[in-house]
């Protein structure tokens, strides 16, 4: 876990969100994602999902492809896990299919999804023919099988498609009962009693998102079984067909509004509970449509914290959805379709960031402190600020190491500008964050004021950075100290002193002059007293 410590903050950020006994059920699950992506360092490749706090997945039939190990680190059966393929005889239960595809997930440390308990289609055709009491024997027997031969699966959905496909038999369950939802809430009753401790249960449906009342009718339904503390995780299936038609059909043609889905996909967020993309697929013949298809919705999953994964649903021309057979993304031959290419260097480039301050707001400083949060596996960020919202007329266009910029050359005052930001490392650079704005008053600076001393002690970003060879270091001070700003190497060792003296109280500038200095990261630390503080620099020769 030392390796990846961004992500034990993460998982325990999520798991504050959930009962003690789901919170750590949560923060299990992920420590065995992170384990995985250690592991596939000394046994399995897995260049997708490596290094990442969300698993990419696929489902798979009992043939499983080879390729398999090459990109994913979860597994959900497509049809073996399907009650009416595992009993299709009353009394008879087969097996080996699933436990093939369960056994290959455990040997390898994959996450194995059990898919699924409770669904309207490919149930047993023989259920029906039973009364109530024996179809509810039933249903319990199946559950406690299921949880029973599979103690070490991570997740199971426990219903699938409770709106658009429910079961014949939810009578025996319940029925609408006073809930409306009581077969439901069995159900995840019978999963919580017989399901392994820990796996994550979850409740799957589609035509979600882009619908607010299909949304809303999922929160009502999520409620309900999240106040019983039954629910943890939410299943969005993200069939491309739930988003847009085929690009060259001409008689059903549709494109479901992008901001409906995001903002839908924010509201299942704010529920707390994790969000599962269970079926993922994009539906193109044409590669380049389907890549440029991918381009738009992959991100809109992939870069949403609330999402802790994404299983692809028909991944290898050999194994894909009789009814969408042009979801994969493996040719039958093992070549690669530009989809999937792209994604692998879309998820190797770090997300766009967010956006702290200023964010549109007024009577701001004119030498303004512009602030956004770090992004996963960024090494540096561009920023861009501009008097434009188009950014035709660009002030500022520097990159830096840092999450901060300071500006040092004063902006026109009672002006509104607008800046964004994006982060880069060495597989390329991501989008842009949203475009924020801001106005500006007639002060200049919080620390060069007229009259002004500081109240505390800072040390303010290098600027311009990267730079070559000379840059300005900022502090301020709020009395008479010694100062001493030091250059550090990445191992912690002085290349060189900067500036070391006695300085009064207020705001001072420092030159670096790094002529000598090789090409790289570095930092600079100031120590004034009792007070020490580190920043990142690129010097790039």
């Amino acid at each position: 876990m030392k390796e990846h410590p961004e992500l034990v903050a993460n998982f325990a950020q999520t798991s504050k969100k959930l009962p003690l006994d789901r919170a750590l059920m949560f923060v299990l699950l992920m420590v065995l994602i992170v384990f995985i992506a250690t592991l596939s360092k000394y046994s399995y490749a897995q260049p997708l999902a490596q290094g990442h706090d969300k698993f990419l997945g696929c489902s798979t039939s009992s043939d499983l492809s080879r390729k398999i190990d090459d990109y994913f680190n979860q597994v959900t059966p497509g049809n073996d896990g399907k009650w009416g393929s595992v009993e299709g005889i009353q009394g008879v239960y087969s097996w080996s299919s699933l436990d093939k595809i369960y056994n290959f997930a455990k040997n390898r440390c994959f996450l194995f999804k059990e898919h699924t308990l409770i669904w309207g289609n490919q149930a047993p055709y023989w259920i029906n023919s039973l009364d109530s009491a024996r179809q509810r024997e039933k249903i319990e027997e199946w559950i406690r099988r299921i949880g029973e031969r599979y103690p070490d699966m991570a997740m199971v959905d426990v219903v699938n498609e409770p709106f658009n496909a429910p079961p014949s038999f939810k009578n025996a369950l319940g029925g609408d009962g006073e809930t409306g939802w009581d077969w439901v809430i069995t159900a995840f009753e019978l999963a919580r009693q017989y399901c392994p401790t820990y796996a994550i249960l979850i409740l799957n449906e589609y035509n979600i998102l882009h619908s607010n009342s299909a949304t809303q009718n999922y929160l009502n339904l999520i409620k309900l079984l999240q106040d019983r503390e039954l629910i943890d995780g939410i299943g969005v299936q993200g069939h491309y067909f739930e988003f847009r038609s085929d690009i060259n059909d001409s008689q059903n043609r549709y494109v479901h509004n992008i901001s409906t889905i995001k903002a839908n996909l924010d509201r299942l967020a704010e529920t707390g509970l994790p969000i599962y993309i269970s079926e993922f697929d994009i539906d193109e013949p044409n590669d380049n449509d389907q890549s440029e298809q991918y381009q738009i919705y992959f991100p809109i999953f992939w870069s949403h914290p609330a999402v802790k994964g994404i299983t692809f649903w028909g991944y290898i021309e050999t194994d894909v959805w009789h009814s969408h057979p042009n979801t994969y993304l493996i040719r039958s031959d093992g070549s690669e379709r530009p989809a999937l290419q792209w994604m692998r260097t879309y998820i190797n480039s770090p997300q766009p960031p967010v956006i702290i301050s200023p964010c549109f707001t007024i009577n701001e400083l004119r030498k303004p402190v512009l602030k956004w949060r770090s992004s996963e596996t960024a090494t540096s960020y561009q920023v861009q600020l501009a008097s434009d919202i188009t950014f035709a007329n660009v002030l500022v266009d520097t990159i830096t190491v840092d999450t901060t910029l300071q500006i040092l050359q004063p902006l026109e005052a009672n002006r509104r500008h607008h800046w964004r930001v994006r982060a880069g490392n060495e597989n390329g650079m991501s989008f842009y964050s949203n475009v924020a704005s801001f106005t500006t008053g007639d002060q200049l600076s919080s620390v060069e004021r007229v009259g002004f001393l500081p109240s505390e002690y800072d040390l303010y970003q290098n600027y311009p950075n990267p730079f070559n060879p000379t840059t300005t270091i900022s502090f301020s001070i709020p009395q008479r100290s010694d100062v001493q700003i030091m250059l550090l190497n990445v191992l912690g060792e002085t290349v060189m002193k900067i500036t070391d003296g006695t300085f009064e109280a207020g705001v001072h500038h420092v030159q670096l002059h790094a002529h000598n200095v090789s090409s790289g990261i570095y930092f600079y630390k100031m120590v004034a007293g009792q007070f020490s503080k580190f920043m990142k620099l690129l010097v790039v020769q």
